[in-house]
């Protein structure tokens, strides 16, 4: 179901919406173990208790059960509400995938803490091969991730600086000027531009998070030409 719900979700919305939402579904899978099943079967066993009545295991054994559940469902929903800081996470075109790997990883891992805690509650070693599978997983996927820097020929032409800087005024500085710096980030002059120069390539060139929603319409030969200025030194010439 999780898996079906990570492909449904990155398919019908961008990575960083699709992301929260499976994220927020899990979550509220998780209140409802707990509000729905844990607690009311909490309550049914205390007033069994309090009325000298048999009490029914299968209370005991639903919430159980149920907190089993939220417990491999923590670092998955940490995992998927913390991704939009990572927008190299989200924005690939298997995204879901990425968000599969990184919930398993993190389902793996919790697993690990649980296996040791049990483990040392019997005298026995702590398994931690979990661990390491998890670890391993998210280390693959980061080599996976890695963004591949473009091979450029020799023919390629140098790019000028008033090219990168049109492109910056018509498609950034709307939201980035001096009257409206938005993340209070300005890019209306030129040292201002070279001074954020990482952050532009980086949102605008790799990532491709902005403009946002792509409100002014830039181009991807316009992405292109902010990566290879940036690329070459970010030259103010």
């Amino acid at each position: 179901a999780v898996v079906l719900a990570s492909w449904a979700a990155c398919a019908l919305f961008a990575g960083r919406a699709a992301f929260l939402l499976v994220g927020a579904m899990l979550a509220t899978a998780m209140s409802a173990n707990v509000f729905v099943w844990i607690i009311p079967g909490q309550r049914k066993v205390v007033a069994a208790m309090l009325a000298g009545q048999p009490v029914d295991p299968r209370h005991g054994q639903r919430a159980k059960q149920r907190s089993v559940h939220n417990t491999y469902f923590t670092l998955p929903v940490l995992v998927a509400m913390l991704s939009n800081h990572y927008g190299w996470l989200t924005q690939g075109p298997r995204n879901w995938i990425v968000l599969v790997v990184l919930m398993l990883a993190g389902a793996l891992i919790r697993h690990s803490f649980v296996a040791r805690h049990k483990a040392r509650l019997h005298g026995r070693r702590a398994p931690w091969e979990f661990a390491v599978v998890g670890c391993a997983l998210l280390g693959a996927l980061a080599v996976a991730l890695a963004p591949a820097r473009p091979a450029r020929t020799e023919a390629t032409a140098p790019v000028r600086f008033e090219q990168v800087r049109a492109v910056v005024e018509q498609r950034c500085v709307p939201c980035h000027n001096a009257q409206l710096a938005q993340k209070g980030v300005a890019l209306h002059t030129p040292e201002l531009l070279q001074r954020n120069a990482q952050a532009v390539y980086q949102q605008a060139a790799l990532l491709r998070l902005m403009p946002l929603n792509n409100a002014t319409l830039i181009t991807e030969e316009e992405r292109s030409l902010i990566g290879r200025w940036f690329e070459a030194g970010a030259p103010l010439r």
